[in-house]
């Protein structure tokens, strides 16, 4: 019976997807976003049609690791040896000054030196996989200033491992 109850799920999710990205595509927005709406959508915290909340987070992990999967296939070790001196440079001084930020905003709000830091972190991240799928939908992915903006959100990913 569990196979069926995550096929269902699949389906729902699947469906909620398509529709979407379609959605978001008419309003000619990146279908990335029409994804995101799709699985608050299918979310059991809303109202509508929505599946187990274990295969939903199931489905959803994934969802991210064949995103991931396609940053590797998308980006080679070529491309990023090319902008490997601006990207480690820039990447890395990213998130050392946006987590010293961070760091001084949780200053001003009187928040304990761990809880500094863990804000700093947060907000030094961004998301490879969100700016591989907005280049990739404009057809930009081959440009030059892809190939540094991706460099630099996989030194940013390298650097989560750090934290």
């Amino acid at each position: 019976m569990g196979e069926a109850l995550i096929i269902r799920d699949l389906t729902l999710v699947l469906l909620a997807a398509i529709l979407g990205g379609v959605v978001a595509s008419q309003l000619r927005l990146p279908t990335i976003i029409g994804y995101m709406m799709a699985g608050v959508a299918v979310s059991p915290f809303t109202p509508g049609p929505t599946g187990d909340l274990l295969n939903i987070q199931l489905l959803a992990e994934i969802g991210v690791v064949l995103l991931m999967f396609g940053v590797g296939v998308e980006f080679s070790i070529d491309q990023l040896r090319g902008v490997q001196h601006v990207a480690v440079t820039g990447g890395f001084g990213q998130v050392v000054l946006t987590i010293l930020l961070g760091m001084g905003m949780g200053v001003l709000l009187g928040w304990p030196r761990g809880w500094q830091l863990f804000f700093g972190c947060i907000i030094a991240i961004s998301s490879t996989t969100v700016l591989l799928k907005l280049l990739m939908d404009r057809g930009e992915l081959g440009s030059q200033h892809a190939q540094l903006t991706i460099g630099l959100s996989l030194v940013q990913d390298i650097s989560t491992v750090l934290m």
